[in-house]
């Protein structure tokens, strides 16, 4: 053993009796330990056994200590330049902070876009759902504004546009389910005087007798509309929203075409659909959901309403059918300048949530009740009048009590504020029509098993393939 081995060894000897005095003293003797050869900084030979590493275990040693091999000379690894990991690091945030700023600016954008006017009126407190409710049930009222041309609504003749589509949503989370009212564009609710009475006394004016007209004839404030169908129908609202309906073309073409079940033939104006299951681009989606006239639309509007459903079907396997992806990428085209609420996007997001684990089996269609052809509604010399249908109060109760009122209960005829008396009408109404999804998904998956469609890849709710 050399000088400098020696110095080593004991330096070592001195270290493990100053750290481990006790411990490894104790271990050597009781192992039979005398000698301690060292190899290099962390192993060494103690008593023919080789100790490898601080916390090795003792392993058999070679009768002679090893042989040094022939020195060769080594290839030197080669080290990754200093400022690589750094790099590379600040390379990952990049990425991380470039998609948290687009999400930041996108969600801002689709707000920006999504928010009302400024001097927009909100919802008073007293037409929303109870607050011992809240959580439980979403009410929204949906509003399709309707530019259609050659309609004059405004004593100028000019096209301001009126809520011809009204939706009533009500999301009920607890007992997942979503049920959807029509009210018909054209039902009465003013009295002859064109004004509207609320229950507590407040008044609105309304150009033509007809719902479609409340929230135009007040300034375009929706908030007018959402109190004159609490007071009258007596069904809180939460929330609204809005849809240009001018921009359903585009809409409908970002998606790359809604698939929709057509249940007969249509054709107007030179436009024509074939009965069957379809792909409908913009164009066509458009003529679908406004047509009311031709073979299959002897009640106009009730009719429309009725086919439109098939198109809300179709929207809603296509929103289920997109990953999260598609549905976020989608949100600054939809929401640019074509739908307002006053729903901040947390809210959007729960429904949107809610919505997806519904069944469809749970989500239900039905329209209010009318008595039909009130003609000449508001006749004069030089005009001759509107055609209105007036609100069936007992039906309507009925409609509302067996499928809309389960946290609030039942409301009778005599409770709503409805027109119902203030103008002539027969004695039958028309029906509630009361649909569930799952229905109109069946006929659409019947024509698809069948063969009766022209889209490529068309497969049913559950997965079929068409012709199988």
């Amino acid at each position: 053993m050399t000088g400098n081995e020696r110095m080593c060894l004991q330096k070592s000897q001195q270290t493990a009796i100053t750290l481990r005095t006790a411990k490894f003293r104790a271990f050597c003797e009781a192992n039979g330990f005398t000698t301690l050869e060292l190899l290099h900084n962390n192993c060494f030979f103690y008593g023919g056994h080789a100790v490898c590493g601080t916390r090795g275990g003792a392993h058999a040693a070679p009768s002679e200590p090893p042989r040094r091999r022939s020195a060769k000379p080594r290839k030197k690894k080669k080290r990754a330049p200093m400022w690589l990991p750094l790099a590379v690091t600040l390379a990952v945030l990049a990425v991380i902070s470039g998609v948290v700023v687009y999400a930041a600016n996108m969600v801002n954008r689709v707000e920006e876009n999504l928010k009302p006017e400024e001097n927009a009126a909100s919802l008073v407190e007293e037409i929303q759902t109870l607050e011992e409710y809240k959580g439980d049930v979403v009410n929204i009222l949906v509003c399709g504004i309707d530019y259609e041309d050659g309609r004059g609504y405004s004593s100028d003749g000019t096209n301001d546009g009126m809520t011809d589509m009204i939706l009533y949503c009500q999301f009920d989370i607890k007992g997942g389910a979503l049920r959807m009212l029509q009210i018909p564009r054209n039902s009465l609710v003013a009295t002859k005087n064109r004004k509207i009475t609320l229950s507590n006394g407040k008044t609105y004016s309304v150009s033509n007798y007809q719902i479609n007209s409340v929230a135009l004839s007040n300034g375009g404030n929706v908030a007018a509309l959402a109190e004159v169908i609490y007071d009258q129908f007596k069904l809180p609202i939460d929330y609204y929203v809005t849809i240009d309906m001018q921009a359903l073309v585009e809409m409908v073409d970002n998606f790359g075409g809604i698939e929709v079940y057509i249940p007969h033939d249509m054709s107007f104006a030179g436009s024509a659909l074939k009965q069957g299951y379809r792909n409908l681009d913009g164009a066509s989606a458009e003529f679908f959901v406004r047509c009311r006239h031709g073979e299959g639309y002897s009640n106009s509007d009730i009719d429309r309403l009725n086919m439109q459903r098939y198109f809300y079907a179709g929207l809603f396997k296509r929103v289920r059918s997109m990953g999260v992806t598609d549905v976020i990428n989608q949100l600054p085209l939809i929401f640019n300048n074509y739908i307002h609420t006053d729903m901040d996007l947390t809210t959007i997001a729960k429904m949107l949530v809610s919505f997806t684990r519904i069944d469809s089996a749970n989500i239900m269609l039905a329209q209010t009740p009318v008595f039909m052809g009130v003609p000449n509604v508001g006749k004069t010399d030089s005009f001759d009048g509107y055609s209105c249908v007036v609100p069936d109060a007992g039906s309507i109760a009925e409609l509302l009590n067996t499928y809309f009122r389960n946290y609030t209960g039942p409301v009778s005829a005599e409770e709503l504020n409805l027109v119902t008396n203030d103008w002539p009408h027969g004695t039958a109404s028309t029906s509630a029509n009361v649909q569930f999804v799952g229905q109109l998904d069946k006929e659409s998956d019947d024509a698809i098993l069948s063969g009766d469609t022209d889209v490529a890849g068309a497969t049913t709710t559950d997965g079929q393939a068409a012709g199988q």
